[in-house]
């Protein structure tokens, strides 16, 4: 990491926080009135689109059906996020004098991780649905069922491992990969909107969202209008990612660990509050209490980053050296 080899970018982070403003308020003008007759379903959204259509093939005699092979907008979703929160990684990874193929190395896994963890966290907290047919664990991919604690979770031990083999310092990673984070989340999350998923209890209120039956997993289908819970947490973590942009250099020029912190603890408030009005959070039952595992790591994710605020405003990180002293 030779400050000296790697250019940096022309656009500060606080010049890219404005962009991001602007564009975000632009882009919500545009989509309002789209998004606003869904909400009040007169349209109704496509989940997929269909690319081609094979009737079946023979391979050696034998006859295999294949049937229409589609593209769904969740996916897209989840791609998109990741190649903007993998962009966002490299610029700001610049900034702190990180060379891209070392952010290309470590996003492959973080990526492959998070996946997993996403995808095993979701089969734990829901068997009674794979448990007749663990196949479906893969088979059902297209159809969502991805909990973001669990690619946290397991992409933060890998990053850990990985900082430890090359003897990096973590806060100073963890900082230029929280907004990518956020920004691939903000993004991703409109998957739950075109899955018709991620909402919360029935609403008579202004921007109420029409669900069809199909996708109603409420007891009461009379009621087509619910509370839009994804978009709750969408708008308040873009106002998140503005801020952890807009103080980017400051939180970073002397300490590292501190835009993570932010991170840490805007996040996990912005989730406890919007996992009170999900209908279908995650829930387990201990000892007879059903608990909900998101909450909880909700409020252990914003007291960790109190902890973190607290711990490294004491320690000044070098860059160029990745050395750090305590100051008290």
């Amino acid at each position: 990491m030779d400050p000296t080899r790697t250019p940096q970018p022309k656009i500060t982070p606080r010049k890219l926080s404005y962009i991001f403003g602007v564009t975000g308020f632009s882009l919500s003008a545009l989509l309002f009135f789209p998004i606003s007759e869904v909400f009040a379903g007169n349209w109704k959204l496509n989940q997929q689109f269909e690319l081609f259509y094979i009737d079946h093939i023979n391979i050696f005699g034998y006859q295999l059906d294949i049937g229409s092979i589609n593209i769904r907008f969740y996916s897209v979703c989840i791609l998109l996020g990741l190649l903007a929160g993998y962009s966002l990684a490299l610029y700001l990874g610049k900034l702190q004098h990180i060379v891209g193929t070392i952010i290309d190395r470590l996003f492959i896994g973080v990526v492959v991780f998070g996946l997993i963890g996403a995808r095993l966290f979701f089969v734990l907290f829901n068997w009674s649905k794979f448990s007749d047919n663990p196949a479906n664990i893969i088979l059902q991919l297209n159809k969502g069922g991805l909990a973001l604690y669990g690619a946290l979770i397991l992409s933060t031990a890998y990053l850990t491992l990985y900082c430890r083999k090359y003897k990096f310092n973590i806060y100073e990673f963890l900082d230029f990969l929280a907004p990518a984070v956020l920004l691939g989340q903000i993004i991703g999350r409109f998957g739950n909107f075109f899955n018709y998923e991620a909402y919360g209890p029935s609403t008579s209120i202004y921007w109420k969202m029409y669900v069809p039956l199909l996708a109603n997993i409420t007891e009461n289908l009379r009621q087509p209008y619910f509370h839009p819970t994804f978009l709750y947490e969408i708008i308040p973590n873009f106002f998140l990612l503005l801020v952890l942009l807009y103080n980017f250099t400051n939180w970073t020029q002397k300490r590292s660990g501190l835009v993570f912190a932010g991170y840490a603890v805007g996040y996990g408030v912005i989730r406890t509050f919007t996992e009170f009005f999900r209908l279908d959070a995650l829930k387990y039952q201990i000892f007879g209490i059903i608990t909900h595992p998101s909450q909880i790591l909700s409020v252990g994710l914003a007291a960790f980053g109190i902890y973190i605020i607290i711990r490294r405003n004491k320690i000044v990180y070098f860059k160029k050296t990745m050395t750090e002293i305590e100051t008290q």
